[in-house]
């Protein structure tokens, strides 16, 4: 690299020092443009990279620096380092980025060649993140080992735009004049990775940086820069006049692929590939050939996993301004719920595989911690009404992509795009999908306006309910006036009536709410799930159990493998003082997601109350399993603690019952369900008054479920208080 200027300075952060509102907890490296820290973002309880320039303080460095923050900021895409600021601290510039664990790509290959399989992977998200730059006009200019990042999870990031060459997008500012690094004789960049009009000092555009990608897929594939010499200027004439040999790794390669690596290498900028998109196009077909001789299903070949499992994670934020969760969640959900309807695949619940949200996540430990052995990730970017989203599958084992694919269009194509990613997912996994599993993965449709509608409240309904419950309904409403058809929005208003009705204190208006848009839904689309479940909870708020049973039934009939339909028809079943069955829907619950320990942990109840205490304890101690489990991955979750309490009272470890209940309760002190728990808890353990003081609390807000309560075993040392009676009445 060419030193710009020599002159340093002593400027080191210490741990638990800030920059901005930015926490410094470590040092990472020392670069040629200045230093890099691990940090903390207290905000948005992330960590975060962050690159101090303290090399050196001319104008032209610190405006170096200010360019590569922009051009990096522009550059919304999962191959591509994600910049989040961008700052000053003393009159020291600063760039926030994703903190990224694994190496670069020069590390990577100290150990040797990488294998064909991983060249050919790496190459293609290599071109990926090219393509989407050059598309924005930004020429990196600098591609070479040490500006390529391989993470854990085997992806691949480019960095350093800081040599990036901006040219004027049609009808955007021109940034040409001020992005113009040379200067003289002096070169710019990594004279090894140059193209040769680059060395020239000739103009240079897009098809300089296809050449550095060409260099660097030759040298993943032999371990080997194929121009380097014993001095720099034989190696400015082997890239200008010599054309290295066509690499000859251990074992075959597809000729098409030795072919595009040879073309990206030739010295006319007419010869090579014309665009990023052209080299990306031929990688993945090269892919797909090599695919076929691998099982269809990668559980197939595994011992003692015979069922295809994954999970899906939400899609990444790669809009410049990350105000696009709800999007980008709502996404990655319509593609689970799709998923649920091909038979014999298993889907890691929304609740525990949303928990990984992280641009940079170990694919393998998350497959680990959720029991599958495929990913689907991706990534979103929002500008206008033009969308692009990204989506490719991952198998846990080895990081091998299985599928993976680009969608470029407007917001009115993200239900054409969004059931192509569930249909060519599930195919990729089981094969060819029946026509009743194609019909059944088809979602219902509206306007790009009333869906993002929607999709804001139903991505508020999960994080913030019942805090903007009003709000909440206010986003559906609005669906529904710009859509009066659309049954997903009448079914959500429906959901959040219920909620009050049944948690936070019994108003008429809500269950008449609940009734009458649960009623809409259906007669809209009376073949969706949402819809029936919708109409079946709103029937058991109103103790219209039979027909109740009859929307859950329904739901169940559509699709087997839908979780909140045996959930909520098992609670309703329980409610109504019809146990046996509800044990049979709650055991079969706790099928259907494999990791849920709130159906265990009722199953065992029911069970305790027909006389069943063997069968009973080996459920409570599988669902307390589960409910460990995922508080690994959600520590502070309130129904994991809260439940769980209760089922370790009931097992014998009562102590250890109240630390859960009482840490419950510390967090969330107007939480229902931990209070009501926590009731039970107590008065399982003879703790008669604790139990009371937090009744007495629960009465004051007139919250309850009155026809649960009443069943419920645990509340038996309770009933014969006055108390009891007093705040049964006050639930009406």
């Amino acid at each position: 690299d060419v030193e710009i200027c020599g002159k340093a300075t002593s400027m080191r952060l210490d741990k638990g020092s800030s920059l901005g509102h930015y926490l410094i907890e470590d040092f990472i490296a020392e670069g040629t443009m200045g230093q890099v820290y691990r940090a903390r973002d207290p905000r948005l309880a992330r960590e975060v990279a962050i690159k101090v320039l303290t090399r050196c303080y001319d104008s032209e460095l610190i405006s170096r620096f200010s360019r590569e923050a922009r051009a990096t900021a522009m550059l919304a895409h999962p191959n591509i380092l994600t910049i989040f600021d961008i700052g000053e601290h003393e009159s020291v510039p600063f760039i926030v980025t994703e903190l990224l664990k694994g190496n670069t790509l020069s590390r990577c290959l100290e150990s040797g060649p990488l294998s064909p399989e991983k060249t050919i992977e790496f190459g293609r998200q290599l071109a990926d993140g090219l393509a989407a730059a050059h598309a924005l006009k930004v020429i990196h200019r600098d591609l070479k080992p040490d500006n390529v990042f391989i993470t854990q999870s085997g992806i691949l990031k480019i960095l350093d735009f800081g040599l990036a060459k901006l040219k004027p997008p049609v009808g955007g500012e021109d940034l040409s004049a001020t992005a113009d690094l040379s200067s003289g004789d002096r070169l710019i960049g990594t004279p090894a990775y140059m193209a040769p009009e680059q060395l020239r000092g000739e103009p240079v555009d897009e098809r300089a940086d296809i050449f550095a990608l060409g260099l660097l897929i030759y040298e993943m594939l032999t371990g080997k820069n194929p121009f380097r010499r014993k001095s720099g200027s034989e190696m400015i004439a082997a890239i200008l006049a010599e054309t290295p040999e066509p690499p000859t790794p251990v074992g075959n390669l597809p000729q098409p692929f030795i072919d595009i690596v040879m073309r990206c290498l030739r010295k006319s900028t007419a010869d090579r590939p014309q665009t990023a998109e052209e080299v990306l196009n031929v990688l993945q077909s090269i892919q797909r050939e090599l695919r076929v001789t691998r099982p269809v299903c990668p559980a197939a070949s595994r011992q003692n996993d015979d069922v295809a499992s994954m999970a899906v994670l939400p899609f990444v934020d790669m809009s410049p301004t990350r105000d696009q969760g709800y999007l980008c969640e709502g996404i990655a959900d319509e593609v689970l719920s799709a998923l649920t309807h091909v038979e014999g695949l298993r889907i890691a619940a929304r609740s525990s595989a949303f928990q990984f949200r992280a641009a940079d996540v170990d694919i393998r430990a998350v497959g680990a911690r959720l029991g599958v052995n495929t990913v689907l990730e991706g990534g979103v970017r929002k500008a206008g009404e033009r969308l692009r989203i990204t989506a490719q599958l991952v198998d846990v084992a080895d990081g091998y992509q299985l599928w993976a694919k680009r969608f470029d269009g407007k917001l009115d194509d993200i239900f054409e795009i969004q059931e192509e990613i569930a249909e060519s997912v599930a195919t990729a996994l089981k094969g060819i999908l029946s026509s009743n599993e194609k019909e059944a993965m088809h979602r219902p449709e509206t306007t790009s306006e009333a869906y993002e509608y929607y999709l804001q409240g139903r991505y508020l309904l999960v994080a913030s309910y019942p805090r903007r419950s009003k709000e909440i309904l206010q986003l559906f409403k609005k669906a529904t006036e710009l859509d009066p058809g659309y049954a997903p929005a009448y079914a959500g208003i429906a959901k959040v009536h219920c909620f009050n009705y049944e948690w936070w204190g019994q108003h008429r208006e809500d269950l008449e709410a609940a009734d009458r848009y649960s009623a809409k839904a259906l007669e809209l689309a009376p073949q969706s799930v949402e819809s029936q479940t919708a109409r079946g909870a709103a029937q058991a708020m109103l103790g219209n159990y039979e027909e109740a049973a009859r929307a859950y039934q329904q739901a169940i009939k559509l699709n087997p493998n839908d979780f909140d339909a045996h959930y909520l028809y098992a609670r309703s079943r329980f409610a109504e003082g019809k146990v046996a069955e509800s044990t049979v829907l709650f055991r079969r619950a706790g099928e259907v997601r494999t990791e849920d320990y709130q159906s265990l942990i009722l199953l065992a109840q029911a069970l305790r109350m027909l006389g069943k205490p063997e069968e009973a304890s080996a459920a409570n101690m599988e669902g307390i399993r589960r409910a460990e489990r995922y508080l690994e991955l959600m520590p502070s979750d309130s129904r994991a603690l809260s439940l769980g309490a209760s089922a370790l009272a009931e097992e014998g470890q009562g102590e250890r019952g109240l630390q859960w209940s009482k840490r419950a309760l510390d967090l969330y002190p107007e939480n229902l369900s931990v209070l009501l728990n926590g009731v039970c808890l107590r008065a399982k353990l003879g703790m008669k008054e604790e139990a009371f003081k937090l009744l007495e609390v629960v009465a004051s807000h007139g919250w309850g479920k009155r026809d649960w309560i009443e069943k419920d075993p645990d509340f038996d040392i309770l009933r014969d208080d006055p108390r009891y009676q007093a705040f049964l009445e006050k639930l009406g």
